[in-house]
C-alpha cells in the first residue's frame, strides 16, 4: 500500500493554521492551530500513513477518520429504495442495512488530485461505471475558515448523500471531548429505531437529552441526526480552557453528530490510543434513508442536476 509523503498535501494560512489532506479517502489527516505562543494543537483524529487508513477498513467498527463519506452517508433501510417504479438494491454491509456507501466506498479509495495550492486542494473521483463524478474541495483562508465543498454530477440516476467525517477535539487529538461544550441550532431530531434507521418522524429536543440550545457538556455517546433550523450556524464546539471555538455551517438540512465506539482501542498518529470519547463528528448532510420517506428531501441525483454540500468550519481563539 502506498504511503509516500507525496500523497499528503498541506494547506497553510498567515495565522499558522496548517491542514494536511491525504489522497486516500480525500482525508483530513491533521489540523493544527496555534492556541498560544507555546501551544499548537492538532484538533482532528487521524493516522500517520496511508497504510494505516486502509487497514482501518478491515476493522469491524470502521472509524472513517477524516474521510469524505459516500456515495450515501448514513443508513438505508435494508439497502433498498425506489426510484419511480424501479426498486434499487444496495449492498447490505451493516447487518441487513446499507451504511456509508458499502464496502467499496469513497473513503477507502484513492482520489485523483485535480489541483493543489497553499490555500486550496481539489480532488475528484469517478464511480458508478464512470457515470458519476464527485469532487471534494478544501480551502483555507486567513479568517481561519476551512471551506469544504462536496459536489456530484451524473449521467445516470444515483443516490447521493456526501459528508465530511472528521473527528474533532479542541483539546487536541490526544484529549477527551467530555472536557468540551457543545451547542446545536436545532429544535428537532430525527426519530430512529433500534438500528438507527429513521422512522420519518421529527421529535422535539425540548426537555430531552438532545437539547443543546445552549452550551452544554459534550455527550459521552451520541449518534443522532439534528434537524437544522435554517440559520447560518449549525453547531458550536468550544474549549473553555484554551479559548478555542469551532463553528460549523452548512447548506444541508441536517447535521449528524457522533461520539461513540468506532475509535475504541485504535492506535492513531503519534502512537495515540484513541477511545470512545476521543473525538466528535459533525456530519453535515441530507437526512439518511431519504428516498424511503416522502417527507424527506430525496437524495436521488439525476442527469442534468448538480449536488452540492457546502460546509464551513471556522476556528476562533478568544
Amino acid at each position: 500500500m502506498r504511503k509516500e509523503k507525496q500523497f499528503f498535501r498541506t494547506l497553510k494560512n498567515k495565522n499558522g493554521v496548517e491542514i494536511t489532506c491525504c489522497d486516500f479517502g480525500a482525508v483530513i489527516s491533521s489540523l493544527t492551530i496555534p492556541v498560544s505562543e507555546n501551544e499548537n494543537l492538532d484538533v482532528v483524529l487521524g493516522f500517520d500513513t496511508i497504510e494505516d487508513y486502509a487497514e482501518s477498513f478491515m476493522l469491524v467498527a470502521k472509524p472513517f477518520l477524516g474521510a469524505v463519506v459516500g456515495p450515501h452517508a448514513g443508513r438505508v433501510h435494508f439497502g433498498k429504495y425506489k426510484n419511480g417504479i424501479q426498486e434499487i438494491q444496495l449492498e447490505q454491509n451493516h447487518g441487513p442495512h446499507h451504511l456509508h456507501g458499502g464496502s467499496l466506498n469513497l473513503s477507502n479509495q484513492f482520489w485523483n488530485l485535480v489541483s493543489a495550492f497553499e490555500s486550496e486542494i481539489q480532488y475528484e473521483i469517478l464511480i458508478n461505471d464512470l457515470k458519476t463524478k464527485i469532487t471534494a474541495e478544501y480551502s483555507l483562508n486567513d479568517k481561519n475558515e476551512l471551506n469544504v465543498v462536496l459536489q456530484a454530477v451524473t449521467e445516470e440516476d444515483i443516490l447521493i448523500n456526501l459528508t465530511q467525517h472528521s473527528y474533532f477535539n479542541l483539546d487536541g487529538h490526544q484529549g477527551d471531548v467530555r472536557s468540551l461544550k457543545m451547542q446545536v441550532n436545532a429544535e428537532e431530531v430525527l426519530e430512529s429505531d433500534d438500528d438507527l434507521i429513521p422512522t420519518g418522524n421529527f421529535l422535539t429536543v425540548q426537555d430531552t437529552p438532545f437539547d443543546f440550545s445552549i452550551l452544554k457538556t459534550c455527550p459521552a455517546k451520541i449518534d443522532t441526526s439534528f434537524v437544522l433550523r435554517g440559520e447560518k450556524t449549525a453547531a458550536i464546539l468550544t474549549n473553555e480552557r484554551n479559548g478555542l471555538t469551532l463553528k460549523v455551517e452548512t447548506n444541508q438540512p441536517s447535521v449528524h453528530i457522533y461520539v461513540g465506539g468506532s475509535c475504541d482501542h485504535i492506535t492513531g498518529k503519534e502512537n495515540t490510543v484513541y477511545h470512545h470519547t476521543s473525538g466528535i463528528c459533525f456530519e453535515a448532510q441530507n437526512f439518511p434513508d431519504s428516498p424511503n420517506h416522502e417527507n424527506f428531501k430525496s437524495g436521488i441525483l439525476k442527469p442534468g442536476e448538480k449536488y452540492s454540500n457546502e460546509i464551513k468550519f471556522t476556528f476562533e481563539i478568544n
